[in-house]
C-alpha cells in the first residue's frame, strides 16, 4: 500500500481520517450528535419491541469475556442463516446498544443477528488495546460459529462498520480451529462486508484518533489487515468492500489498493459504491425499504446460501 501518508503532516491526516468533514449533508457540528440521536432513539425502539425475545449472553473467559446481544424473533427458525455485526467508533467510542436497530431489517430478512461488545481501546490497561479487541472479537465469533453450528444453520456472514469493518476483514481470516470451531462450523462463514472499513491502521498512529488510544507502530502493523499475509488465502470467504460515495480520499485509496492486493492472491473481494452516501448515513439508511447497501448485502448473502 502507497506510503505516501508518511508526508503528511498531522493536520492532514486529521483531515482525511475524519469522515465527518467530508459529509454533504449537514454542517460538520451537527453530523455527529444527530447520528447519535437517531441511532439511539431508533435501537432503544427495537429493544422495546422485541422484548423478551432478545438474548444478552456472555462469551470469553478472564480478559477475553463480553456480552453479547442475540436478536432472534420467534418467527425466526431454529437453524435461520445468521449475521454477526461489529459496530464502529475508532475502537474506542459507542456500544454494540448504540446499534441495536440494524438487527431489525436482517431479522425481517430471516437472519439471527449477533452483536458483541467489546472493551474499548482506552480501557484494556496493557500495551495491545488493538491487538486485545481483535482476540476478544475473535472469541465472539467462535462463540457464533460453534452456537449456529449446533442450530443446523448453514451461514453465518460477518458485517462490520467502520472501525468495525477492518475487525470484519480480519476475522474472515482466522484459523478458528484453535478456538476449538470444528471444520463444519467454520465452513458456515459464508461472506464478510466490511462498510466503509479501514485497512492500514499506521495512518493513524499520528492523528485524533491515537490520541485516547496510545498505539504503537508495531501494534498499527499487527491490525492492518492489508498487512497480513493473504498468499494463502485463496479458499477464504468472499469479502464485500462497500463505500459510501462521500468517504474521503484516503478512505477510497486504501479500499482499491486492498482489493488490489487480494485479487492478487487469488481470493474473492469485491468493491461496491454505495452512492449518495456517507460515512455515517451508510447504515443509518440500511433500515429503509429498498436501501442499496441493504439489497447489495442481502442479494449476495443469498446467493451465498444457494451455493452452500
Amino acid at each position: 500500500m502507497g506510503d505516501f501518508w508518511k508526508a503528511f503532516t498531522r493536520e492532514e491526516t486529521d483531515s482525511q481520517y475524519n469522515p465527518t468533514l467530508w459529509t454533504q449533508r449537514l454542517p460538520t457540528e451537527e453530523l455527529l450528535p444527530a447520528h447519535i440521536e437517531l441511532t439511539t432513539q431508533r435501537s432503544q425502539a427495537y429493544r422495546q419491541k422485541l422484548s423478551d425475545q432478545l438474548r444478552t449472553v456472555t462469551f470469553g473467559r478472564g480478559d477475553m469475556a463480553g456480552e453479547m446481544d442475540v436478536f432472534r424473533p420467534a418467527s425466526l427458525t431454529i437453524d435461520a442463516p445468521a449475521v454477526i455485526y461489529i459496530h464502529g467508533g475508532w475502537w474506542q467510542w459507542f456500544s454494540k446498544e448504540q446499534f441495536s436497530f440494524l438487527a431489525e431489517p436482517f431479522n425481517h430478512a430471516g437472519y439471527a443477528v449477533y452483536m458483541p461488545g467489546y472493551r474499548m481501546a482506552q480501557d484494556w490497561g496493557n500495551d495491545t488495546p488493538m491487538e486485545s479487541i481483535v482476540k476478544q472479537m475473535e472469541t465472539a465469533v467462535a462463540a457464533v460459529l460453534k452456537e449456529t453450528a449446533e442450530r443446523g444453520s448453514k451461514a453465518v456472514y460477518l458485517i462490520g462498520h467502520s472501525a468495525g469493518g477492518q475487525l470484519a476483514a480480519l476475522l474472515r481470516e482466522v484459523d478458528w480451529a484453535k478456538y476449538g470451531v470444528l471444520e463444519e462450523a467454520q465452513s458456515l462463514l459464508k461472506g464478510a462486508f466490511s462498510l466503509a472499513g479501514l485497512f492500514d491502521i499506521r495512518p493513524l498512529v499520528n492523528s485524533f484518533v491515537n490520541d485516547e488510544i496510545g498505539m504503537t507502530m508495531a501494534s498499527a502493523k499487527a491490525v492492518s489487515p492489508y498487512l497480513q499475509d493473504s498468499d494463502a488465502g485463496s479458499g477464504l470467504c468472499p469479502l464485500h468492500l462497500v463505500v459510501p460515495e462521500f468517504d474521503t480520499p484516503e478512505f477510497f485509496r486504501q479500499t482499491k489498493e486492498y482489493q488490489d492486493k487480494l485479487l492478487k492472491a487469488g481470493q474473492v473481494c469485491r468493491f461496491h459504491l454505495v452512492n449518495d452516501r456517507d460515512h455515517l448515513d451508510i447504515i443509518e439508511n440500511l433500515v429503509e425499504e429498498e436501501d442499496a447497501a441493504m439489497a447489495y448485502m442481502l442479494d449476495h448473502m443469498g446467493r451465498a446460501r444457494s451455493c452452500s
